[in-house]
């Protein structure tokens, strides 16, 4: 067939094939999920039928784009290959506060609250924003936070067009089984954060600022879960990309190096997360990135990749 003569996208050199191993991590954990739900609905939370539904639906829309793009020779299909993956973090991340009741009674906040205080003498996550209640800098660190949510697809594309499909896959990889691994931390541990823990125990609130402040309240005014402090996936995931930025994107990386220095004490500063929080991302961000080879130099001769 005349089709079958066109150069596939983005650099592939074969067909994608059925399974790769990001559409393993993702069967892996919506597998996981939809047992764990169908579980809790068995118990008696029949509230837990529906999200079990969910993702059965989006496994059979997965196994559905896999079939499509087993060899693509347009951008289309390639594209859905890596994009639906990361389309449905956020669905996950909702379903934790779901999921952890079923192996916890209560949240572990009390943990973190005493070792917040036996660490700094207070409570950094009410003390910070009360020693330093300018707007400005308030309006500096939810810029940070906001920028946040952007960082995987700017990674990713910057990644796809600059250096193919298999740089994409890898840091769309690395980011997705950091991501899952403290969802299903998560599950074990949860922990609500400062702004459901502390009163008035409503979740986040309206920040402080000017422009910034309300972007990111669109986002985290009831996009928040009471379950996902501990560690910080929002640090974790951020310090991971940029160094894979730095291998893989590496006109991104400073600008993502600077935002996610400022996002590091801002999510203590707008109360997100307690300061072990932070610590235990930076940790996992690190492990992350020895674990997918982030670390290596972008000259590395080792790379692959001219």
């Amino acid at each position: 067939m005349a089709g079958s003569d066109r150069p596939r996208p983005f650099g592939l050199q074969a067909p994608l094939g059925a399974w790769r191993a990001l559409d393993l991590w993702f069967a892996a954990y919506a597998g996981l999920s939809v047992l764990l739900l169908a579980w809790g609905w068995a118990r008696g939370q029949r509230a837990l039928g529906w999200p079990a539904l969910l993702d059965l639906g989006l496994l059979a829309a997965a196994a559905l784009i896999r079939r499509i793009s087993r060899d693509p020779r347009t951008r289309l299909p390639a594209l859905l290959r890596l994009a639906y993956v990361p389309a449905t973090y956020l669905v996950f991340y909702r379903q934790v506060q779901a999921l952890w009741p079923l192996f916890r009674p209560a949240p572990l906040d009390a943990l973190l609250v005493r070792g917040d205080q036996a660490l700094f003498g207070f409570q950094p996550s009410l003390a910070f924003q009360a020693a330093f209640p300018q707007r400005g800098l308030s309006e500096l660190f939810c810029f940070a936070y906001y920028a946040y949510y952007f960082f995987v697809p700017a990674v990713a594309l910057t990644a796809l067009l600059r250096r193919g499909y298999a740089a994409a896959e890898r840091v769309l990889l690395a980011t997705t089984g950091t991501f899952f691994a403290c969802y299903a931390f998560f599950w074990l541990a949860p922990t609500v954060g400062p702004h459901f823990w502390f009163p008035p125990h409503l979740g986040p609130q309206p920040y402080r600022g000017y422009l910034f402040n309300h972007l990111l309240y669109a986002f985290t005014g009831r996009g928040e879960i009471r379950g996902g402090a501990f560690p910080s996936s929002h640090v974790a995931v951020a310090l991971l990309l940029v160094l894979h930025a730095r291998r893989e994107a590496p006109r991104l990386w400073l600008p993502l190096a600077a935002i996610t220095a400022l996002m590091v004490p801002g999510v203590v500063y707008l109360r997100a997360h307690y300061a072990v929080d932070v610590a235990a991302g930076l940790a996992v961000g690190l492990l992350a990135a020895a674990l997918t080879g982030a670390l290596r130099s972008p000259r590395d001769p080792g790379d692959p990749h001219p």
